[in-house]
């Protein structure tokens, strides 16, 4: 079966903002992406634009921009842009085109509507800015984007020809000009605001409050860039705006308003949400998104849900991570593509089911891969009678046989893998006519199962020999030996006894 894996790891942040307030815990991760509450924060005014560039997060409120430095795993206090407000004091938001460098940056005009300029290289040390205005496209340009190849340019914009509210555009670069914008249309966009997009690899990210699949009021949304059909043997390439859009889900959706993703590749990024108060809080995320989803049911032979299951996914030496199944027993994972895992799916009083994965990620329309895998844990049956055919060689031998030590084998399996678990083998020989015999072949087998079960791993506290068959398996056995020939009568017949 094709499968595969990303787990993203948590990134723990100090707290950091103006007026810090005090960070509540991190959001459920639904079993899956592993994401971290950075802070709750006020700023002095609304978060209105949030960017990453060279190497900073930059965040614009109502007249105020701010920086943050990263440095490793943490964030820094956010401090006034001063290098972005000395190229243009009113800026809001900046970003570089990928294949020219180009320095692109917003800023209200004297309407309140955002413009776009370039600061551009005017002689040789000397910078200036321009005013870029795609062609014929006189309406307002926010938070534009690029292709990462440059040649397209993804932005919102309050322009009355779309759907309602802000919708998201896109425009071509050719010849050195940007053409007029077309609407991304009505996949992506609807009656409400579509702001913020983010290019993420093949990937159109950004933030709405028009759907109706929504956890809260702004939720975080994906789409592939360009939509790939294939009919027969030809596949037919359209153009942005055609692909079908998801959700991000939770983490990432909350019932408070999530906006502002914000990445830098597939090392991961970070995304903003705002509470009915006005409080906002950065969460972040670490490793690749464009994931294959691994979810499933575990259950036990019988076909009961074993909730509280844990899977522990093992990425290499020292890296694992352990979760939970939820009251239904199902489980989620986000596996990066093309990684080889190790999953252990346990439960106490079931035996430990090991599983190797490496899964592939193909042109899917979703952000994430779906990819489902339902796990059954065996438990071990208390009550199997062992008769001396089942476990030695023969009727007088105290050596295990093969199929002997196949049986033995599962069961110390199954105490290392359940230590709370203790074991008692408790054996019969009662009916027998020569009992002095029977007597010392009996203890002989019990030592050698004893041996046999410590030398496997079994600790020597955990294991106790008997020769007082419990009543329930007395009475089982009494109405299985009725049954047995005379000469398996004289024979050893073991239970092995779990107890806590």
């Amino acid at each position: 079966m094709k499968r595969t894996i990303l787990y993203l790891i948590c990134i723990l942040l100090p707290a950091v903002g103006l007026r810090a307030q005090t960070a509540t815990a991190p959001r459920a991760a639904n079993n899956s992406v592993q994401t971290t509450l950075l802070s709750s924060f006020k700023l002095p005014a609304k978060v209105y634009e949030i960017c990453f560039l060279d190497g900073k997060l930059h965040i614009s409120t109502e007249g105020m921009l701010f920086a943050v430095g990263i440095y490793g795993d943490r964030l820094g206090f956010p401090e006034i842009d001063t290098a972005l407000t000395a190229i243009d004091p009113l800026m809001t938001y900046a970003v570089r085109h990928p294949s020219s460098g180009a320095f692109y940056y917003t800023k209200n005009d004297a309407k309140g509507v955002s413009q776009l300029y370039e600061y551009y290289e005017r002689k040789p040390g000397k910078f200036d800015s321009r005013r870029i205005k795609p062609f014929g496209f006189s309406y307002s340009v926010e938070h534009p984007v690029f292709s990462a190849d440059g040649r397209a340019m993804v932005f919102a914009s309050d322009c009355p020809i779309g759907f309602g509210g802000r919708d998201l555009w896109f425009c071509e670069l050719r010849n050195g000009e940007w053409q007029y914008p077309q609407n991304m249309g009505h996949r992506i966009n609807t009656e409400g605001d579509e702001t913020m997009p983010a290019i993420y690899g093949e990937f159109l990210v950004f933030a709405s409050d028009g759907r109706n699949d929504s956890y809260g009021l702004h939720d975080l949304y994906a789409t592939r860039l360009v939509a790939l059909e294939q009919t027969g043997d030809t596949v037919m390439m359209y153009p942005i705006g055609r692909s079908a859009v998801h959700s991000l889900e939770a983490p990432f959706c909350s019932a408070d308003d999530d906006f502002g993703f914000t990445t830098h590749g597939n090392a991961g990024g970070w995304w903003l949400s705002r509470d009915t108060a006005g409080n906002e809080v950065f969460h972040s995320y670490s490793g690749r998104l464009d994931c294959v989803r691994l979810s499933g049911k575990v259950t036990d032979t019988k076909g009961l849900v074993i909730a509280g299951a844990e899977v522990t996914v093992n990425r290499g030496r020292r890296d694992e991570t352990t979760t939970r199944c939820d009251s239904e027993g199902q489980y989620t994972l986000f596996l990066q593509p093309d990684r080889e895992y190790e999953l252990s799916f346990a439960a106490q009083d079931y035996f430990v089911y090991n599983q190797a994965l490496s899964l592939s990620r193909n042109k899917e329309d979703r952000l994430y891969a779906e990819e489902s895998y339902n796990v059954t844990l065996m438990g071990f049956d208390l009550d199997t009678p062992y008769s001396y055919a089942d476990l030695f060689g023969s009727s007088v031998s105290s050596e295990l046989s093969a199929a002997g030590r196949t049986r033995v084998d599962a069961i110390a399996r199954f105490l290392t893998e359940n230590p709370h678990l203790k074991l008692t083998i408790v054996s019969a020989y009662d009916q027998s006519d020569d009992k002095p015999f029977c007597s010392l072949l009996n203890n002989s087998r019990l030592r050698a199962l004893n041996e046999y079960v410590v030398a496997k791993g079994v600790p020597q506290s955990a294991v106790a020999t008997s020769t007082t068959r419990p009543s329930a398996a007395a009475a089982q056995d009494e109405a299985e030996e009725s049954m047995l020939p005379g000469a398996a009568q004289s024979s050893l017949t073991v239970f092995f006894i779990f107890s806590r």
